[in-house]
């Protein structure tokens, strides 16, 4: 499967959830980029539907190249984010590298019959986003001064904010199946979801929440590298209508950090599910449907419209 954390099952009603995640810096500011670190960490335990209750620090770090105040602010953003999910931070390890890395191996625990995974989707499954697309290409934009300071502080609200109060209301749910949107983007995510449910599906464009500027960036070349590494992978199970824009698809593709959750849930709790996530302040919406296999829409296939 692609699942995204380890499930080992102590008792009947006891499982634990492992998991470890760490990237290079994203942006120039260090508290933020550990908040950002941890946040995506963290995420893949919530994406499996459990509570985190234990957290390690992994970190390379340049000191010849940086002051010690900078490990400094990246280990107290981590730490924030771990102490706002209720978890404990337990110290970690740390080396000397080239360039700033940081992320956290985090544990959970969940009931072995409430293991979320993303292979149960079913045939029409709604399929609901909590966060908005486009954070690669924001971060592009960023760096490249090019992002209203409205822009901004959407961006890294969402980046910061942790997967906490979504999984908790979808736990409400009959949610068959639920990952979290990182590193393939939105439809390499999808495309593995559907891949494991033995499933294909449709994707509404004008139902996808993209962060703000985002699309006019991508269309001036604000596109990063992992995009286009995304869409060599699985343009093969994409069909875009024709009416949809070069920028729209290369936003699709974008490798996310700390992204929402995408959650698989049966048609009659979908809207309820959303306005749910929407009341507790998550920036939810409905993208699609997933659906049987066809001639045409073989297995994984993603139609998008």
């Amino acid at each position: 499967g692609f699942e995204d954390a380890c499930v080992y099952k102590i008792s009947d009603d006891l499982a634990i959830v492992k998991t470890i995640d760490f990237f290079p810096a994203l942006l120039d500011d260090p508290y933020l980029f550990g908040q950002i670190a941890a946040c995506n960490a963290l995420s893949d335990v919530y994406a499996m539907g459990a509570k985190p209750i234990l957290a390690l620090n992994v970190l390379c770090f340049p000191t010849c190249d940086y002051p010690l105040s900078v490990v400094k602010e990246i280990l107290e953003g981590g730490a924030s984010k771990v102490a706002e999910s209720g978890a404990c931070l337990a110290g970690g390890h740390s080396i000397q590298m080239n360039e700033p890395v940081y992320g956290l191996c985090v544990t959970g625990l969940v009931s072995p019959d409430k293991v979320l995974t993303n292979s149960g989707a079913q045939p029409n499954d709604q399929i609901i986003l909590t966060k908005p697309i486009g954070s690669g290409v924001a971060l592009l934009g960023l760096k490249a001064e090019e992002l209203l300071e409205q822009s901004k502080d959407l961006l890294i609200e969402n980046l910061t904010r942790l997967n906490a109060s979504a999984a908790r209301i979808a736990a409400e749910y009959k949610v068959n199946a639920m990952t979290d949107i990182t590193g393939f983007g939105l439809i390499g995510h999808v495309h593995e979801m559907a891949l494991s449910s033995g499933l294909s599906a449709r994707l509404k464009i004008d139902g996808i929440e993209f962060f703000p500027q985002v699309v006019e960036l991508a269309s001036q070349g604000f596109v990063p590298a992992g995009a286009y590494g995304n869409r060599q992978s699985y343009s093969d199970h994409v069909h875009f209508s024709e009416s949809i824009p070069l920028e729209y698809q290369d936003l699709l593709y974008d490798p996310q950090s700390s992204g929402g959750l995408l959650i698989s849930v049966s048609a009659n709790d979908a809207a309820s599910l959303l306005s749910k996530l929407l009341e507790d302040g998550n920036p939810a919406s409905l993208i699609g449907t997933f659906l049987k296999t066809d001639e045409e829409r073989p297995c994984g296939h993603i139609e998008i419209r």
